[in-house]
């Protein structure tokens, strides 16, 4: 923990999207302690997640960590993270584990 005893990543999370990088080594389970935990996990599961718009940065920095390459996309007034495969190499859904 730093100084201020917050967790490792929150100083990554504090960055522009655009400058974070992508972390093999990280878990996703480092966040669990975190409001936004379950839509970040809804997200590596299924590849969707509608979270409250006060968090929806948050999660797509963390799942940027995480490797996935996001866009937001608003329907009938509600906020979706949804897989951005057309900017970037890093993969947006990544194949279950076996």
């Amino acid at each position: 923990m730093n100084n201020n005893d917050e967790p490792f990543y929150k100083e990554e999370l504090r960055k522009p999207l655009d400058e974070i990088k992508e972390d093999i080594f990280f878990r996703a389970d480092n966040f669990k302690n975190e409001a936004w935990y379950d839509d970040f996990s809804t997200y590596i599961r299924l590849g969707i997640c509608q979270p409250s718009s006060d968090h929806a940065l948050e999660i797509q920095k963390a799942l940027k960590i995480m490797g996935y390459s996001t866009r937001t996309s608003e329907n009938k007034g509600k906020l979706y993270i949804l897989p951005d495969t057309g900017k970037s190499k890093t993969s947006a859904h990544r194949e279950p584990e076996r």
